[in-house]
């Protein structure tokens, strides 16, 4: 046995003993899992990553992205005994043992399941929600590519987790872009929670599987340190020109007896058993022939390779006005002139390439739609910071959470309706605080013709949920935008770009026309008043998106009856509810209208007027029906009674 084995060998002991303690100080956690990777760990770690324990974040560093975030004990572990710095309340200092044992305590930053958030910088992203991480080294591999860092992208999967699709969109991804600084490695135990793996989920199957989408699989013993040095140090060889697969087969629960085979499932070893346990391990390193205590030879064998220095980044600039943009592009120029009209997508798409010439880390993702989003401007400009996705959504989302943990911005568009299929990746980014910037096009029933499968209903309500919940920097979770016109959008996409959190755009299809100047400020959590109405016990309709047109039309025509009402356009969420609530006044009545699903401005103005005393009345206007196509985004307006003609009754009624 050479020195290198011999200390990963031990190593790979002591990490899991402290797996076990930690486990069992928690009352909770998945030692069975973390003894699995006990090798694979120590390998990594301790001899093939270059990385520096005082800077686990260091942009120049390899990454280690553990997509099983269950057996994360093994990684604390080692953490603890390398004294990573860890940052709990953004104060930076070595992990110590105490902390390991702290375990998922509430006032710890070691938690249940990887999150950097906490105060844990040495992860990229939240995982444990399973099948995500691939799609986050993926992002990190791109974002490495685009700042042109020579860095390694290392991802651990589970066998059971590999039944997720979005793995496989990963894999596709990656081999897709040629992002070959990626590993995955499959930790091959057999075991599931609560059955073994399937056959296709079982090391011949995930082989054949890899191979089948375009990369190199390798399979070794996952408890020999030399083989699993061998292959790593090996990629480029093995990968051949391909993205390497390492198929790892392991033993979930190695080392100890008594947590082998089916049943030990997230389940610590009680206190009772501890000594036991850590008797098991004892022996088996008597079994290699091991020399545990001889902790300076096997330091010296474990030395890890620090990683490049990176310089700055390139600096940022401002980007053009919307004229500017207009003025570029003939055909929207022509436009515009002609009949003063434009879509917010398109707009969004002016406003992306724009970003994409002042901000050199802005970068953007569309699932196959991006000649619909307009993502394909930038697309066309940026090619080296463009990234299409194809159709799957749910590997996009986690991609732009890698590329953000790179330092990027990322942009991800598609149809509204496609984002909630990705809404777990969505909410798990979140948690991670990547620094996402959503686009859904396509957006409420006016889409018409392609009905209620490509209709963004129910977004609204889940992204308003996060928008009421603050991140870790303090600032709304999700700040929710929906403008009106093709200035708005332009100006919002730009304050997308430089607010430091998640944000998500709604832009609709249709053309429209303009309603503000080009030099309009829109601030978050703002409105705009577009029309007044009288100046006591007032009506007022408070819309965004193409509904503040539609109500624009109607306090037109009950004008015409003597009836005056005012026109809020409110663009963002959280609103800022106070000023318009004071606006309609006591005895007033506010009127929401939003060609959605209930959850997002009715409910907004509700709970707030519900909080304060002499509120006015809110009535709500949404979509309670199941929508169908309709040839004219009238259509379908009439079809879920929110036609002018809706709008105009609602009115006489409050009236």
């Amino acid at each position: 046995m050479t020195p290198v084995t011999q200390a990963v060998h031990a190593k790979a002991i002591e990490l899991g003993k402290l797996a076990i303690k930690a486990t069992t100080s928690a009352g909770s956690g998945h030692p069975t899992t973390a003894l699995s990777l006990a090798h694979l760990t120590t390998v990594l770690m301790y001899r093939m990553m270059r990385w520096d324990p005082a800077h686990p974040d260091a942009l120049g560093s390899d990454r280690l992205v553990l997509s099983e975030g269950h057996a994360v004990p093994i990684i604390y572990a080692a953490c603890a005994d390398l004294r990573v710095t860890i940052t709990p309340g953004g104060a930076p200092r070595p992990m110590t043992m105490d902390d390991l044992m702290a375990l998922r305590s509430i006032d710890s930053p070691i938690d249940g399941h990887p999150n950097p958030m906490l105060g844990f910088p040495f992860f990229d992203a939240a995982t444990g929600s399973l099948g995500q991480g691939l799609s986050v080294a993926a992002g990190l591999a791109a974002a490495a590519r685009v700042n042109t860092l020579d860095k390694s992208i290392y991802c651990i999967i589970g066998d059971g987790e590999s039944r997720e699709g979005q793995i496989w969109e990963a894999m596709d991804f990656i081999a897709d872009h040629a992002l070959t600084n990626v590993v995955a490695i499959m930790n091959c135990n057999t075991l599931g929670q609560s059955d073994f793996v399937a056959e296709a989920q079982q090391w011949r199957g995930l082989q054949r599987k890899a191979e089948a989408f375009n990369w190199s699989a390798i399979v070794i013993d996952g408890h020999d340190p030399s083989q699993i040095e061998d292959t790593l140090r090996r990629r480029a060889e093995l990968g051949a020109g391909k993205p390497l697969c390492v198929i790892a087969r392991t033993i979930k629960g190695w080392g100890v007896p008594s947590l082998a085979g089916m049943g030990h499932h997230g389940t610590p070893v009680t206190r009772e058993h501890l000594n036991a346990a850590l008797g098991d391990l004892d022996r088996k390193a008597e079994e290699l022939g091991l020399h545990v205590d001889d902790r300076a030879t096997n330091e010296d064998a474990l030395r890890i390779n620090r990683p490049p220095s990176v310089s700055a980044g390139q600096a940022k600039s401002i980007p053009v006005d919307m004229d500017t943009a207009v003025a570029a592009n003939p055909k929207v120029a022509a436009t515009l002139s002609e009949k003063n009209v434009l879509s917010p997508r398109r707009a969004f798409g002016l406003a992306l390439e724009a970003l994409g010439a002042a901000y050199p880390n802005v970068a953007a993702l569309d699932a196959d739609v991006k000649n619909s989003t307009y993502a394909l401007d930038f697309a066309e400009a940026y090619p080296d910071r463009y990234f299409e996705a194809r159709i799957a959504e749910q590997n996009m989302i986690s991609v732009a959470a890698g590329l953000s943990s790179g330092g990027m911005i990322p942009f991800a568009s598609t149809f509204g309706r496609f984002l909630e299929r990705a809404f777990d990746q969505i909410e798990m980014a979140i948690v991670g605080g990547a620094n996402l910037k959503l686009v859904g096009t396509h957006v409420g029933v006016t889409l018409a013709s392609d009905g209620p499968s490509q209709m963004a209903l129910a977004d609204i309500a889940f992204m308003r949920a996060f928008a009421h919940s603050t991140d870790h920097r303090g600032n709304p979770a999700v700040t929710v935008l929906t403008p009106s016109d093709a200035v708005s959008t332009y100006s919002l996409v730009l304050a997308m770009a430089a607010f430091p959190s998640a944000c998500y755009l709604r832009a609709v299809r249709a053309d429209l026309p303009l309603l503000y100047d080009a030099n309009t400020d829109f601030p978050f959590g703002g409105h705009k008043v577009l029309r007044r109405g009288a100046s006591t016990r007032r009506l007022v309709l408070v819309a965004c998106g193409y509904m503040v047109h539609s109500c624009l039309k109607a306090a037109d025509e009950v004008a015409e009856g003597g009836i005056d009402v005012a026109v809020v356009d409110a663009y963002a969420l959280p609103l800022d509810t106070a000023p318009i609530l004071a606006f309609a006044g006591s005895g007033g009545t506010i009127l929401t209208v939003e060609d959605s699903y209930v959850g997002g401005l009715g409910s907004e103005l509700s709970e707030a007027a519900a909080a304060q005393k002499d509120a006015p009345l809110i009535k709500s206007l949404a979509v309670h029906m199941m929508p169908k196509s309709g040839r004219k985004p009238d259509d379908v307006l009439g079809y879920v009674h929110l036609a002018v003609a809706d709008i105009v009754a609602s009115i006489k009624e409050a009236a």
